[in-house]
């Protein structure tokens, strides 16, 4: 098993687990709102409540990081696939070892080659109006 392959094994197991902790969550959450319910003489809001926004807090927390994962596995997925594409057309990445290239080196740039002056180039001339028709507005 390739690295590449332990990390994407690694992230699904997380993401199984993420959705393990919600459901158990929530579970408790609605056992947690069931039973002050209950116990409570008449309906009272404030549990019913609090249980609705820890819903909401445990689903934003669980969408978040199942997003996060999946715009992990996506960049990993754009990163191999980006090797694998500069290996095919031998532009292999460098090796650890070796230094990578300068970009501010203090050797003088290379002069861009003139263009020639491009003769004088006019616009194209508009085509000549047939002289026998003429436009004229009408009310």
């Amino acid at each position: 098993m390739t690295e590449g392959e332990m990390r994407a094994d690694l992230m699904g197991w997380v993401q199984r687990l993420v959705g393990v902790v919600f459901v158990i969550g929530l579970v408790a959450l609605v056992t947690a709102v069931v039973t002050l319910v209950r116990q409570a003489e008449g309906v009272p809001p404030l549990p019913i409540y609090a249980g609705l926004v820890g819903a909401v807090a445990l689903i934003l927390l669980a969408g978040a990081c199942l997003a996060l994962m999946s715009i992990a596995a996506s960049a990993r997925r754009g990163a191999n696939a980006l090797q694998q594409m500069a290996s095919r057309d031998g532009l292999a990445a460098p090796v650890a070892g070796s230094t990578p290239a300068r970009p501010f080196t203090p050797s003088p740039m290379r002069e861009a080659p003139e263009e020639p002056e491009p003769e004088t180039i006019s616009a194209p001339q508009r085509p000549t109006r047939p002289e026998g028709k003429r436009l004229v507005a009408t009310r």
